[in-house]
C-alpha cells in the first residue's frame, strides 16, 4: 500500500513540475513568413527593398552570384552592376540589359563566364513580371541610381511570344557529343563549373572527388535526373535542376552520353 501511495505522490509532483515549467518558461511563437505585397503604386525605393528580399530569398540569386566580393564565382559578382548595366550591350539601356539578364540570361554572357543561368520567370523560381521589376530596381541600386518604376516597360516579359501565338514547340537538337568521352561530357555540360573532381574542395556544389566511393551508379543517375531527390547537407534544392533546364540538358543529352557521364563520375574514387 505504501508503495502505491509513493507512486501516486510521485506522479502528482511530476505533473505539477511540468505544469509549472510550462507556465513559467517563455513560449516562443512562430509565424509563417510575411507575403510580399507588390502593388502598382510602389515607389522606386520600396521596389528596391522588395527586390533585395527576392534576390536573397525566392529568387535564390545569391546561390550563384555574390555582391561586392572578389574571387571566383559561378556567375558574375553583382557589385556595381547598377553602374555598368547601361554599357554592357550597345543600344540597351540599364533596364533593358537587366531585364534580358533575367528573362533570357544566356543571350549575353559576360567575358570569362559560361552559359547556364536559368530564365527566372520559369520553373523552379517562377518570378512574375512585377517581382522582376523590383529586382531590376535593386540591381540598379548597386552602384547606381534606380530609375525603374512599376510602370516601366521593356521588350522582355514572362510571356513566351511563340507560345502565345500557338506556334509549335521547337524540337530539341540531336546530341552532337557522341564522340566525347566522360571527361569531355563533364566539361561540355559545364559540370566542372559547380563540382570539382580533382580535389575534395567544394565549388558551388559538393565535390565529386570521391563520388565513386560514396555513391552507387544508381545514386549518380538519380542525382542527375532528379537532383532534388536527395540533397547534400548544406546545399539548397532547385539550383542544379534549374541550371540543367536552363542549359536544355535534359532535351539534348542522349542515353549513351548520360551513361558515359555517370560512368566517369563513378570512376572518381578519391585518388
Amino acid at each position: 500500500m505504501r508503495h502505491v501511495i509513493g507512486i501516486f505522490v510521485f506522479t502528482i509532483l511530476t505533473t505539477m513540475f511540468y505544469y509549472y515549467v510550462g507556465q513559467m518558461v517563455p513560449q516562443k511563437e512562430t509565424y509563417p513568413p510575411e507575403e510580399l505585397t507588390i502593388s502598382k503604386d510602389l515607389t522606386t525605393d520600396q521596389m528596391v527593398e522588395i527586390g533585395e528580399q527576392i534576390v536573397g530569398g525566392k529568387g535564390t540569386c545569391l546561390t550563384c552570384h555574390t555582391i561586392g566580393e572578389s574571387g571566383a564565382h559561378r556567375f558574375p559578382d553583382l557589385g556595381g552592376i547598377g553602374n555598368t548595366a547601361a554599357s554592357r550591350v550597345q543600344g540597351q539601356s540599364a533596364v533593358e540589359y537587366l531585364a534580358e539578364s533575367i528573362y533570357d540570361p544566356n543571350a549575353y554572357i559576360v567575358d570569362g563566364y559560361v552559359a547556364g543561368m536559368p530564365a527566372m520567370h520559369r520553373a523552379p523560381t517562377n518570378l512574375n513580371d512585377d517581382e522582376i521589376l523590383t529586382i531590376i530596381a535593386y540591381l540598379q541600386s548597386l552602384g547606381g541610381t534606380p530609375d525603374v518604376t512599376m510602370s516601366s516597360s521593356h521588350s522582355f516579359t514572362g510571356q513566351n511570344p511563340a507560345a502565345a501565338a500557338g506556334a509549335a514547340p521547337v524540337a530539341a537538337a540531336p546530341s552532337m557529343s557522341e564522340n566525347l568521352d566522360g571527361a569531355g561530357l563533364y566539361e561540355k555540360y559545364l559540370c566542372n563549373t559547380c563540382h570539382s573532381v580533382d580535389t575534395d574542395a567544394p565549388l558551388i556544389g559538393p565535390s565529386l572527388y570521391d563520388a565513386g566511393n560514396r555513391m552507387s551508379t544508381a545514386d549518380i543517375y538519380e542525382s542527375i535526373v532528379d537532383p532534388d531527390a536527395k540533397l547534400a547537407d548544406g546545399y539548397p534544392g532547385g539550383v542544379m535542376i534549374a541550371t540543367l533546364n536552363g542549359m536544355n540538358f535534359y532535351d539534348s543529352v542522349s542515353p549513351k552520353d548520360l551513361k558515359k557521364l555517370v560512368d566517369y563520375i563513378a570512376s572518381k574514387k578519391g585518388n
